[in-house]
């Protein structure tokens, strides 16, 4: 399941609002999806993912960027990303796109958006296998359609996405390693 929040600005460093909501939204999650009343202890995989050593069978990840927090929790590998559309920095598309990537972000007008709609999903797909950014961008390749977010193609097997604008210039991406993101992963659950 997703859960996300958003929260207000404050004086305190943004990141650590942020972490603080991420883990108020792990703690709710698995007390709603599990019945588990208090947080197992979590440990760093070998890139720093986070994981449950004594509840292997739950599998979480957290993101979080301009006062928007998600958390997806299952029972099967899962990354989730959430980012705000932003400039793209001279020497990204090159960094970050294949040559197919290049090809179709060159032919769209919201050339912004559609490079962070890329970005989400390779940062999502990166979380779930917990290599994060020592992964090679240009290794995983998207195909998207111009505007339907359920046909997303990758050239990663075995693994499948789910993407959705949450609110104006806001993407969400979902990783899930299984053939098919289950349709209860789909639906947000919103706190505030």
């Amino acid at each position: 399941m997703l859960y996300m929040t958003s929260l207000e600005k404050t004086e305190q460093s943004r990141h650590l609002v942020e972490h603080e909501a991420g883990q108020y939204l792990l703690r709710y999650a698995i007390k709603e999806e599990y019945g588990i009343q208090v947080l197992p202890a979590i440990e760093k995989g070998t890139y720093g993912k986070p994981y449950f050593p004594s509840a292997s069978n739950i599998h979480f990840n957290i993101s979080h960027a301009g006062y928007m927090v998600v958390c997806a929790v299952a029972q099967a590998e899962v990354g989730v990303d959430i980012e705000a559309v932003r400039k793209i920095r001279e020497g990204m598309v090159e960094r970050v796109l294949t040559k197919t990537e290049r090809g179709w972000l060159e032919k769209r007008e919201d050339k912004e958006s559609s490079f962070i709609r890329l970005w989400n999903l390779k940062e999502s797909y990166v979380k779930m296998t917990g290599e994060g950014l020592s992964k090679d961008f240009r290794e995983i390749e998207f195909f998207l359609p111009d505007e339907d977010f359920d046909e997303i193609l990758c050239n990663q097997k075995g693994y499948s996405f789910f993407q959705k604008e949450v609110k104006k210039h806001m993407y969400l991406a979902l990783c899930i390693k299984q053939a098919r993101v289950p349709e209860e992963m789909k639906k947000m659950h919103i706190l505030f």
